[in-house]
């Protein structure tokens, strides 16, 4: 297969599986992304064979993801249980090294005791992202998840350096443990040292661009992107370990980057933000596809080696699976038994709890993209040109250990550890907390309201009830009926056109007429809200009361009536807006500020339709200069609401910080909008 076609396939599967992993929500985004590598590798009628540089595997692959990860690392976590965390991602990783290497050797003497190390080695390093996707249902405690974060973080480098070392011994057949040590002594902590200069240096550069005037988001996002690569490449260079020079970097770089606040910061924090998100989701996307279209290729070449049954292959697969898993248990509640408490420093008691804890962190490190980055990465020959010993076969337990771990976190993590309502109703309080500063920033806007400024405030006030909508949409949030509201708007004018008749002031047959079709709509309004309420329907009733009313709406308008009757409807309309407005104005808790100010802007459109008026040209520009001035006042406000939420406890630090970034991301639109 022609290499474009090849990335065609692998974007196209990790862009559907965005959208199955929405559909599917309790299977975890590799496993959907690992099953459509299946499907391609077996619909394909070439047999697809990714032949990568071993080197280009790690560079491309695993330089990013671990410098993204080692940017966005818990840092407070990683101190506090720095000693649990390295005892994880060093002692751990040889552990598994050995107890899995000697075991493969053992029970497969085809494969050299180099080989099979290499294969313990690649198995060492968990895979956080994997279990990242089960946080929909599965809760980690604190502990746990820094835990998790901080030795995914560094085993990776252990691994990935373990690994080259005994591939090394493989290629070339020889293996001195004092030289070795040695080498991974320089290794690992020269690459500790080089990471952290460059990461120095590369933060110096763009303090020194900002100060000279040269920095843009555009060239600031590049440099942060293409850093992994160029610290990677040249680690190797040096001879030093360009996996840990690019977690140092990360974590340097993250540590000493600027932290003020400001349009400009929040922008760059963004779109950086949303540039790491899609680059990493992109390429973990396509190295469990990869995965998926490889086993279908090693299983067909290891299921066809005659010299191992394919029984006794699958019996390897969950063979080395438990003993990753009892290696990895006993190492963990050993470190639970043995360890010591933060605060006191003396050892812990054992307490209840102790062995499901240490099972979740288990479970809870299945392999992944690093592990098949790693394992790809096996030569092809060795140093005299023979072929590397059982490479196929080596590549499918790996994988097959990757898919069984992966099993085992998807559908035992959730049971082991399962999310808490409280986590649901802390994430609605927050959206709830959100929607109650946007509703606060509309009647702030409305109490500012002036005859001269009020179609520029009420386009502004339109834009806070979408953003509203789509946060009550996308959680699905109760809110009051807009029938109900709309009822009571139109007996409120039902009553005032029927007290004008009384006085004589209007027509009373034009007025029989038109409120005998008021009383219709609010029967049919009414009918509707009383509806029961059927949970999975809610959106799909809201929806279709909308579009009832707007078509009974359409109804009401469309018809021509003499000039009385259209005077008379004008009358009720404008009461209705005054009567919107009054209630906007004394702060009714029934309903909130966006439905009654949705509910007015439906009624001015209604009349403007009846007065058939249409704003000019030089109107419609005034109105949206004043626009951007009401909506640099919004902004204001709505910073202002968010700060006194943060003092008033009622939304966290986390939150606070995200909608300041997203008004300050608006404010510099706005400012691009006018300088254009």
């Amino acid at each position: 297969m022609q290499t474009f076609e090849l990335v065609l396939f692998l974007l196209a599967a990790v862009l559907i599986s965005a959208v199955l992993e929405r559909v599917i929500p309790r299977v975890s985004l590799p496993l959907i992304q690992i099953a459509l590598g299946v499907a391609i590798g077996m619909m394909a009628t070439d047999p697809i064979q990714i032949n990568f540089d071993p080197s280009f595997f790690l560079v491309v692959f695993i330089a990013p993801l671990l410098f993204r990860d080692a940017k966005e690392s818990d840092k407070l976590g990683l101190v506090r249980h720095r000693q649990a965390i390295l005892s994880l991602a060093v002692g751990l990783v040889v552990a598994i090294m050995l107890a899995v290497g000697f075991s493969v050797h053992v029970l497969e003497p085809s494969i050299p005791l180099a080989a099979a190390l290499a294969l313990g080695a690649a198995l060492g390093p968990t895979d956080a992202v994997a279990v990242a996707s089960l946080t929909n249902t599965a809760e980690p405690n604190r502990k746990e998840s820094a835990l998790l974060s901080g030795e995914a973080l560094i085993n990776d480098a252990s691994g990935v350096v373990a690994f080259q070392f005994a591939v090394s011994a493989a290629v070339t057949g020889t293996f001195a443990v004092a030289s070795a040590a040695a080498d991974f002594a320089f290794a690992f902590v020269g690459g500790i040292l080089f990471g952290i200069a460059l990461g120095w240096f590369a933060r110096w550069i763009m303090k020194t661009l900002d100060r000279m005037g040269l920095d843009s988001t555009t060239f600031h996002v590049m440099f942060d992107v293409t850093l992994p690569f160029l610290i990677y490449l040249l680690s190797e260079i040096a001879g030093v370990s360009g996996i840990l020079a690019v977690v140092a970097a990360g974590i340097v770089i993250s540590l000493i980057e600027d932290r003020t606040i400001g349009p400009k910061a929040a922008q760059l924090s963004i779109v950086s933000t949303s540039v790491w998100n899609v680059l990493a989701f992109g390429l973990n996307g396509i190295v469990f596809t990869l995965l998926g279209m490889e086993l279908p290729l090693a299983m067909q070449g290891t299921w066809s080696y005659a010299g191992i049954d394919n029984f006794t292959v699958v019996g390897y697969v969950v063979a080395i699976t438990a003993i990753l898993v009892v290696t990895r248990f006993v190492w963990v509640l050993g470190l639970e038994y043995f360890g010591r408490d933060l605060s006191s420093g003396k050892r812990r008691h054992r307490r209840p709890g102790m062995a499901r804890s240490a099972l979740v962190t288990t479970i809870g490190g299945p392999k992944g993209a690093v592990t098949l980055s790693v394992v790809l990465s096996t030569p092809y020959t060795t140093a005299s040109g023979v072929d590397f010993p059982q490479r196929d076969l080596i590549i499918f337990l790996a994988s097959g250990t990757i898919l069984l771990t992966l099993l085992l976190a998807n559908f035992l993590l959730p049971v082991l550890a399962p999310k808490s309502q409280k986590v649901v109703e802390d994430e609605d309080d927050r959206i709830r907390s959100e929607i109650d500063i946007f509703r606060r920033v509309i009647e702030r806007l409305t109490e500012a309201r002036t005859e001269e400024t009020s179609a520029a405030t009420h386009m502004v006030v339109q834009s806070y009830n979408d953003r509203i909508a789509r946060a009550q949409n996308k959680w699905d949030l109760e809110t009051v009926p807009e029938a109900k509201l709309q009822a009571e708007v139109i007996t409120h004018q039902i009553g005032y056109l029927e007290a004008l008749v009384d006085e004589g002031k209007i027509d009373d047959i034009e007025t029989f007429h038109l409120v005998r079709r008021l009383r219709q709509i609010r029967g049919t309004l009414t009918s509707s809200a009383a509806a029961p309420d059927i949970r999975h329907l809610k959106k799909v009733v809201r929806r279709s009361r909308r579009a009832l009313h707007h078509w009974l709406e359409t109804i009401r308008i469309g018809r021509k009536p003499n000039s009385t009757a259209l005077e008379i409807k004008i009358l009720g309309i404008r009461e209705s807006i005054r009567y919107l407005n009054h209630l906007l104005r004394s702060n009714d808790d029934r309903y909130p500020a966006e439905l009654i100010t949705r509910v007015c802007a439906s009624h001015r459109t209604l009349l403007a339709q009846a007065e058939r008026k249409r704003p000019s040209i030089t109107s419609y520009a005034r109105t949206a200069d004043k626009t951007d001035a009401i909506e640099r006042l919004a902004y204001n406000i709505e910073l202002e609401e968010i700060q006194d939420a943060l003092e008033a406890h009622r939304i966290t630090k986390a939150t606070a910080k995200h909608m300041r970034d997203n008004v300050y991301l608006m404010m510099v639109d706005l400012e691009v909008l006018d300088s254009d």
